[in-house]
């Protein structure tokens, strides 16, 4: 992740001049929209979700017989994000690429993108913004302008094994909602003979999402969304100390099983039955579904927790596309096409179905409901129902900081110090301390 940073920054400073927010007006082009076009797509998406993404692009292909997509997997959205920064500086740079949530603000200085508004008003091709969730078409959007497309979109969940709920004497039909109901449900699990009940990967998005649920800021500036860039970390405040006082005593008490960073290890503990909760990806309920299905348990899926009496919501998480600022006017064209069709409802409720991530459109939503989908299938409603419970405001919104992917990995050593023995508030306070600094040097180059 500092990897990241870095090489923003030295971008940066090789081009201090160029890093604007991308608010040149553009002007309405006129180019042959069935002229003959390739532009290339690289994405984040491994497994079965290569095909799936593949599937979606030669549909697209179909429809839109002038233009070819060369559609490429790149590795992690780290790595994929590097490898366009990179292409981008040898002149070879992709069209289109995916990127996560918390590369948005960096992205939106790096001047290497086309913001998605600019280029609809460019070539006239309005997008419908009032179609989309606004929690998920607002994280994108800075200082009033939409910068990417939302695609991926998702929230933590609560999974739990509603077999080993009943087993415990648990109401397997009511998953615990706050953090005195998840320790709660541990006792009585472990009890009934689960060793450690629930467990998660060490992720500072967990962190993040637990301080949303407390309507509290992560960093200053309105959330890293105001006039000025963010300069103070905020999330080693009451809210910040409440969500690790509770996780690590979770783990200092035997509750909580330490699975390290990845995305694998929770997952396969709660699949084999180690575990009879985990907290997890709205992305991975088709995964999660099948694994304990084919033990013969039943699963359920539930808000992430919060304190008692929390009034905030979670934020969106995910990832979106970005348009590169590269390439002839026609392959800009054909860019902005192939991002709105993956945004519109059939695509999305074929990456839905295949992946868990949610639609992005309300649209898209209505027309799942209305073939009974949620019905058949009611761990896919409950991400929709957690996002559309949370009220909207600036915390809510999530955090905008242009050193994000750093200040997860100072958050994340923190938690694991906080494992050996540090008290929660003085390792929230020293990882405050080095964001604040990350952000002033980040900020001192973008203002340069």
């Amino acid at each position: 992740m500092k990897k990241i940073v870095i090489l923003l920054l030295a971008v940066a400073m090789l081009v201090p001049a160029l890093f604007a927010t991308g608010k040149k007006e553009e002007k309405a082009v006129k180019v042959d929209a069935n002229a003959p076009v390739t532009i290339e797509f690289w994405h984040a998406m491994s497994g079965t979700r290569i095909d799936l993404i593949q599937g979606i692009v030669d549909q697209f292909m179909k429809e839109n017989p002038n233009i070819t997509v060369k559609v490429q997997y790149t590795g992690s959205y780290n790595d994929t994000l590097n490898k366009v920064k990179s292409a981008v500086k040898a002149g070879n740079a992709p069209q289109v690429f995916q990127s996560y949530d918390v590369g948005t603000l960096g992205l939106i200085y790096s001047d290497i993108i086309t913001p998605v508004d600019d280029a609809a008003k460019k070539f006239n091709l309005p997008i419908k913004w009032s179609d989309f969730f606004t929690p998920v078409q607002s994280y994108y959007k800075y200082q009033g302008k939409h910068y990417s497309m939302p695609f991926n979109s998702s929230t933590p969940l609560i999974y739990y094994n509603k077999t080993f709920f009943k087993k415990a004497g648990l109401d397997p039909e009511n998953p615990p909602k706050t953090y005195a109901d998840i320790r709660k449900a541990a006792v009585a699990l472990q009890k009934a003979g689960i060793k450690t009940p629930i467990t998660w990967n060490l992720h500072s998005w967990y962190f993040e999402q637990m301080i949303c649920l407390q309507d509290a800021p992560f960093v200053n500036n309105d959330n890293g969304r105001g006039k000025e860039l963010p300069t103070k970390a905020l999330f080693n405040g009451e809210a910040g100390k409440k969500v690790l006082d509770w996780w690590v005593g979770m783990e200092k008490d035997g509750l909580f099983l330490d699975v390290g960073p990845g995305w694998s290890n929770h997952r396969a503990a709660f699949v084999s039955g180690e575990v009879a909760m985990v907290m997890s990806s709205s992305s991975d309920v088709n995964l999660l579904t099948k694994g304990l299905k084919e033990k013969g348990w039943e699963m359920g899926t539930g808000y992430i927790p919060r304190p008692a009496g929390a009034k905030g919501g979670v934020a969106i998480g995910g990832g979106s596309l970005w348009m590169t600022n590269t390439g002839t006017p026609e392959q800009q064209l054909a860019a902005l096409k192939l991002i709105e069709y993956i945004s519109s409802d059939g695509p999305q409720i074929k990456w839905h179905k295949g992946t868990g991530y949610f639609p992005v459109r309300k649209t898209a939503m209505d027309k799942l409901k209305a073939q009974g989908w949620f019905k058949e299938n009611p761990n896919y409603l409950t991400a929709f129902n957690q996002l559309l419970d949370s009220p909207e405001s600036l915390n809510t919104a999530g955090a905008l900081l242009g050193v994000f992917p750093q200040a997860r990995s100072i958050i994340q050593s923190a938690i694991q110090e906080c494992y050996a023995g540090k008290p929660v508030q003085q390792a929230l306070d020293e990882s405050a301390a080095k964001v604040d600094a990350a952000m002033a040097e980040w900020n001192k180059v973008i203002k340069q």
